[in-house]
């Protein structure tokens, strides 16, 4: 059932709001998403002692997932493009839930990396359907905070996780349970995704007039006409290629951007439980509120920069400097906050600067809303998959890298905090590199013609 069109002036009826209850939908799929990762950082301190996993050995366990996680962007951006996210995220969604849940009959390390290879597999598609909902069910105007509000899901999925698997440990006295509890719950969720979510609101029965004028409100694409597949030959012929990205600097700061960024937040997030355990002291229930605790003020992060890039793009007349003042302000907080984690005294000053590198970290959610902006919306599953091959490569990396760290140095975190400081620069100057003035990428028909 389509909505009807929307109407040339404006709208008499109350729009709907049928994009809020989209956005909670995919929000709730993200957040366990996040919580089903958690469950390892959290639990992998007493799995190491049932699996005899060493910290080399524990760093690669918790790596093995973004190998496949990577390798599957670009056939889950494809798959999104093809089909819809309604099809692939709700499918994907059944089967991670299924793998999360067998991991809690596990018996060895072996067993273990292949069910975490099968995990980055199924979930690889999750993260750019956010870009292709955004672009699909949000006005330009919004996308910023839609993008953040969806990526803050990640970070609240890190916070909350803490204290339901701690919990879930301590009251069945096993680490098992916390696998099996939390992968039925993402089967359930992805269940009410696939029967909710609609791919745009054209195609969702509750939309009305007013809600899909006020959507399409400045948008330059036509998204009905391109679900339905009539798009002109001219259009086609006009979206950027391969080449025409490769030469993009805008893009390669985008993608090495996402890949400094990403290897601070996986890293933080794989070893943050097992320093505060094995560094800091912190026992099973200080680890699950201290958790909460750090990534709570993700979300934080994540809702003040999508407020004040929204905000700065309605009031400013340069939304470039605005974009690239949050990007690389926020690139050099965390510069700052990680090299200090190791290095203050005591455990309480650790975590306050955990909190505040969580909180500026999450300033890079703004990253999801750029394909959406700056990338043509038949393009934009796939360029969000693609950007996404460094957020994987940056969690394939961050945990082996440190874990190596911590053992070479005899359980000192300082040289993999360090590393974490480099990734965060890396992320400061891949954003300064992005003009938000102009797409990502144009058509070139000839070398003659410049960019």
């Amino acid at each position: 059932m389509s909505a009807p069109a929307p109407n040339p002036g404006r709208s008499p009826l109350r729009p709907t709001r049928v994009r809020l209850g989209i956005f909670f939908v995919l929000w709730l799929i993200v957040l366990l998403n996040y919580i089903d990762r958690t469950a390892l950082s959290i639990a992998l301190p007493y799995m190491s002692e049932d699996l005899d996993l060493d910290p080399a050995m524990q760093g690669w366990i918790l790596s093995l997932f973004f190998w496949t996680y990577l390798i599957f962007q670009i056939p889950g951006g494809w798959l999104l493009d093809r089909f819809g996210a309604r099809k692939v995220v709700g499918a994907a969604g059944v089967t991670w839930g299924l793998v999360q849940t067998s991991i809690g009959f596990l018996t060895s390390g072996i067993g273990l990396g292949i069910a975490r290879l099968g995990l980055g597999a199924f979930e690889a598609p999750t993260a750019p359907s956010g870009s292709k909902i955004n672009s699909a069910w949000m006005p330009p105007s919004e996308r910023a905070r839609g993008a953040t509000f969806i990526d803050m899901a990640g970070a609240f999925g890190s916070a909350v996780g803490g204290i339901i698997v701690t919990s879930i440990i301590g009251v069945f006295g096993s680490w098992r349970w916390a696998f099996i509890i939390t992968g039925l719950m993402t089967v359930a969720a992805a269940i009410i995704y696939y029967l909710y979510v609609r791919d745009t609101p054209e195609q969702h029965p509750k939309v009305n007039s007013a809600e899909l004028e006020h959507i399409r409100q400045d948008s330059q694409t036509d998204i009905a006409a391109e679900a339905a597949g009539e798009g002109s030959a001219e259009e086609a012929a006009a979206l950027p290629r391969i080449s025409d990205y490769a030469r993009s600097t805008s893009w390669w700061g985008l993608w090495l951007g996402r890949l400094g960024w990403a290897t601070v937040w996986w890293g933080i997030i794989s070893w943050t439980p097992s320093y505060l355990s094995d560094a800091r002291g912190f026992d099973l229930l200080s680890v699950g509120g201290a958790t909460f605790f750090v990534f709570g003020m993700g979300v934080v992060g994540q809702l003040v920069a999508g407020w004040l890039a929204d905000k700065g793009r309605t009031k400013s007349g340069n939304y470039n400097r605005v974009m690239k003042a949050l990007l690389v302000g926020s690139g050099l907080a965390m510069v700052a906050t990680v090299f200090l984690i190791p290095a203050v005294p005591s455990a309480g000053a650790s975590l306050v600067m955990l909190a505040l590198a969580v909180f500026f970290t999450n300033f890079g959610g703004l990253y999801w809303a750029i394909p959406a902006w700056l990338a043509p919306a038949k393009q934009v599953g796939t360029v969000g998959s693609v950007m996404n091959i460094a957020s994987s490569l940056g969690g394939a990396l961050a945990p082996v890298i440190m874990g190596y760290a911590i053992g070479a140095a005899g359980g000192s975190y300082t040289g993999a905090f360090a590393f974490l400081a480099g990734a965060a620069a890396l992320y400061m100057l891949g954003s300064a590199t992005i003009n938000f003035a102009r797409p990502l990428a144009t058509r070139r028909e000839s070398a003659a013609v410049a960019r």
